[in-house]
């Protein structure tokens, strides 16, 4: 800056910059192959403006987590970081090159140097209130997807998000692996398994697809592209784990891998031989629903016991709010609307950066009885089912936002607020209202939820701005204050 002010680099300044990066090398006399890192670091399109000075700040603290600086007490390393401005697919971002060699003429080395970069990145992201990306499947469409949809025409969601969807809420409506499977050929969907030394009876992973247009190969997904929390590992600690549901498990997985018959039967429905009333030629399933909203509320007294700091039953119980959402989207919604906005949401804090789902879950923190009653709807379930299950969702999504806010995650906490707020009050507003089912010794919280009325959903939690926090950071022979919060933004850390 102190050289070129904020002007666009020309080549001969840009030769210059060069000539300073490889200083340490040329004093030195260093010999090495590849004495030169580079990385880039991108915003998402939908991702609010960074000014110059925080991608300053930000490039200096990712440069001081890998190790260039000299904070950890060895010599430091030249570096640059240049802003690229906007790609042309929408992504602000800037680039970083760095010299391998310290002052001193010892070398930084490269060892695990991905899995730390991607560390430093989610540590920008909490602390300059960046949307946290975690462990969540954002990538671009692949060529073999944007094909398909070219093909199609469809101007529809992704098929990797309607997939992410499906599978989501297949796998939080089942009890077993096998009904899992059984769920997934049920949609339509194309399931293979991959079996463990070529056997048929351990398998190791599973991919989906959609049926693609005649002529066209399926594009398939794992489940652990679509999302971590969407591994086979993952999801098998929300199933029963005995002899016989591994057993029945492989059975379905080879028959859908060899595109044969469904092998077994689904045990009854829980909500089978409910007293379904009809009013005005509407089908109001209202014992099952009332059934269904007290386990839901049996689910929430035992989650408010979970302390803010157990991200592994939080997983558990984001990932279950998000299959409700999905299974209910797909149930009422012909093209992705609010409540697949939700499930997608919801599905975030799901798989936090960091950590991966592999304690089994407590049952009753588990609601495939509400997302199986939705996933099987061959239509809208009734107003007053949807109004019942719209106000345990709340008072759920509630408990998930004061958790994220007690682990200052406030864009997180944000994000939710606006889905009750922009996309759930669409939902409920039209909705009837009906008096909520209440469990005789559950004890609910002042506020600690909001009810489906036709009223406009108000705010979960006013969240308020921190306070400014001028930090200091040296900057050559100077030092420069700069502020990481400003109040129009909000979100800071």
């Amino acid at each position: 800056m102190s050289w070129f002010d904020d002007a666009q680099l020309n080549d001969q300044s840009a030769v210059l910059v060069a000539s300073e990066v490889d200083l340490n090398k040329r004093i030195n006399d260093v010999e090495m192959d590849s004495h030169v890192w580079h990385c880039s670091l991108s915003l998402r399109a939908d991702e609010r403006p960074v000014s110059d000075r925080e991608w300053a700040d930000m490039a200096e603290k990712f440069m001081d987590d890998m190790g260039f600086i000299g904070a950890d007490g060895k010599a430091p390393c030249q570096w640059v970081a240049v802003h690229h401005g906007t790609s042309t697919a929408g992504n602000d971002h800037i680039h970083i090159v760095a010299s391998r060699v310290r002052e001193d003429g010892t070398k930084w080395s490269d060892w695990s140097d991905f899995p730390k970069a991607q560390t430093a990145a989610r540590n920008l992201e909490k602390q300059f209130g960046l949307i946290e990306l975690g462990q969540h499947s954002e990538r671009g469409l692949k060529p073999a997807e944007q094909l398909v949809e070219n093909q199609v025409g469809s101007t529809r969601e992704p098929a990797r998000h309607r997939l992410e969807r499906s599978v989501r809420s297949s796998a939080m409506a089942s009890t077993t692996e096998g009904e899992f499977v059984r769920r997934l050929r049920r949609q339509e969907l194309l399931v293979n398994a991959r079996f463990a030394d070529g056997g048929r009876s351990v398998v190791t992973g599973y991919s989906v697809a959609e049926r693609p247009p005649a002529g066209m190969d399926p594009v398939w997904f794992g489940g652990g592209k679509l999302a971590k929390d969407l591994t086979l590992p993952a999801l098998r600690t929300a199933w029963t784990d005995t002899p016989e549901a591994s057993q029945e498990a492989a059975e379905e997985w080879w028959a859908a891998k060899r595109h044969q018959r469904i092998v077994h039967r689904d045990a009854p429905d829980m909500t089978r031989g409910a007293r379904v009333l009809v009013i005005g030629g509407h089908a109001v399933d209202e014992v099952a629903a009332r059934r269904l909203a007290l386990d839901m509320a049996k689910a929430r007294k035992v989650m408010s016991s979970v302390a803010p700091g157990d991200h592994q039953t939080w997983a558990h119980v984001a990932r279950e709010a998000s299959g409700v959402f999905g299974a209910w989207s797909k149930a009422t919604e012909s093209e992705p609307g609010p409540l697949a906005h939700a499930s997608r949401v919801l599905a975030r804090s799901a798989h936090r950066s960091g950590v991966t789902i592999s304690e089994r879950v407590r049952t009753p923190l588990r609601m495939a009885g509400t997302t199986a009653f939705l996933l099987a709807a061959t239509s809208a379930p009734s107003p007053v089912a949807q109004t019942l299950i719209m106000q345990q969702m709340l008072r759920t999504i509630r408990l998930l936002h004061d958790m994220q806010a007690s682990n200052k995650e406030l864009r997180e906490a944000r994000l939710l607020n606006d889905t009750v707020r922009q996309h759930l009050s669409i939902v409920g507003a039209p909705l009837p209202d009906v008096e909520e089912p209440r469990l005789p010794a559950l004890e609910y919280a002042a506020g600690a939820g909001v009810g489906v009325e036709r009223k406009p959903v108000p705010d979960l939690t006013e969240v308020t701005p921190p306070q400014r926090m001028p930090q200091r950071v040296a900057r050559g022979a100077e030092e420069h204050e700069t502020d990481l919060h400003t109040p129009d933004q909000g979100i800071g850390r």
